[in-house]
């Protein structure tokens, strides 16, 4: 039973930064050995609640309705607890950007509001697939010889600005944007926050590519030199599999390329029109590529725990395929296939 008289843990950089673990400590739980735990979005895309996690990957979970089983409390301070607990098991993925909506829509106030951003690391990680956003804002407000490879020390230099050539791009950019100067970096923070976010969902994206391509060899390998050339059941569960795989894969890249051709903003023209509906673009898909990249990076994760140096006989990748890995794929099928087509895409077959 988990120990109430423990201190609540500092979130660490791997809960932080995470597209699906939730420290428990951020929300406002009542229960204090509750608060120690995380919700978690597991390989067969539940979400439940993890007790522990230990070195060799072994994991701890419970549903939400177990809770009072394992955390004894008052019975309406407890319900209360087990009701935000279902609310927020609802969102696609537990990373900042979705916490953010899924908390502000709910009416909940977290109790560590830092814990909403990404860790430093993870933010260094992501600057180079900034640039393409930065680069263009940069050059616009301080000339061609801006580097453009970081939003935020940007955002602190165009704040504390006195170039008379900068200010007034501020001010014609404040007078197309319809706010006061002042509002302008405030407008400009949220626009790199919200391609912050694209750039986070793109580098799960990027980790999954490759290994989605050795799940499909992996599979391949024994598929056609084992029992399996008999067992034409499984046969059919291996082929789905690696058809969703691949599905769902060459749409969120298609979806990224997408992007790429349509998201830079022409800053000497810049109109409040253009702006909202460039950030418009992005945030309408950020829900479904939360829901697929956490779906698939779990797969990914629980394969990698499972079989870290490939291998495994073909029963044990036949069990795996069926009961770990196929599970959920086709809701996230479906999720991706009903997503938002960018202008001159393809809707999805």
């Amino acid at each position: 039973m988990p120990d109430a008289t423990l201190p609540v843990p500092t979130i660490a950089d791997y809960d932080r930064d995470s597209i699906h673990t939730l420290p428990l400590s951020v929300l406002p739980i009542s229960n204090g050995a509750l608060a120690r735990a995380r919700l978690i979005k597991n390989h067969r895309l539940e979400t439940k609640v993890e007790l522990f996690r230990d070195d060799r990957g072994g994991s701890g979970q419970i549903a939400i309705d177990q809770v009072p089983d394992f955390f004894p409390g008052e019975g309406v301070t407890l319900q209360r607890d087990i009701d935000l607990l279902r609310r927020i098991g609802e969102l696609p993925a537990f990373d900042p950007y979705s916490l953010r909506v899924g908390l502000r829509q709910a009416g909940i106030d977290p109790l560590d509001l830092d814990a909403l951003r990404l860790s430093a690391a993870k933010q260094a990680e992501l600057r180079p697939l900034m640039r393409g956003i930065a680069r263009p804002l940069a050059v616009h407000l301080f000339g061609d010889g801006a580097r453009g490879d970081d939003l935020d020390r940007m955002m602190r230099k165009l704040d504390g600005s006195t170039t008379p050539l900068v200010r007034q791009r501020i001010l014609s950019m404040a007078a197309a944007l319809r706010v006061g100067i002042d509002a302008v970096p405030d407008m400009l923070e949220d626009y790199a926050d919200t391609y912050l976010a694209l750039s986070y969902y793109r580098g799960y994206l990027l980790y999954a590519l490759p290994v989605a391509d050795r799940i499909i060899r992996w599979m391949r390998d024994v598929s056609a030199t084992s029992f399996l050339q008999s067992d034409a059941n499984t046969r059919r569960v291996f082929q789905r599999v690696e058809g969703l795989l691949t599905l769902l894969v060459n749409s969120a890249t298609a979806r990224f390329n997408g992007f790429d051709r349509q998201k830079i903003l022409n800053w000497d023209a810049v109109t409040l029109d253009s702006f909202r509906a460039t950030r418009r673009m992005v945030t309408q898909h950020q829900q479904s590529l939360a829901q697929v990249l956490c779906g698939l990076t779990v797969k990914i994760y629980e394969w990698e725990q499972r079989f870290p140096n490939g291998g495994g006989s073909p029963e044990k990748r036949a069990e795996f395929v069926a009961t770990d890995l196929a599970p959920g794929l086709e809701m996230l099928w479906t999720v991706e296939r009903a997503a938002a087509r960018l202008t001159g895409d393809r809707k999805a077959a």
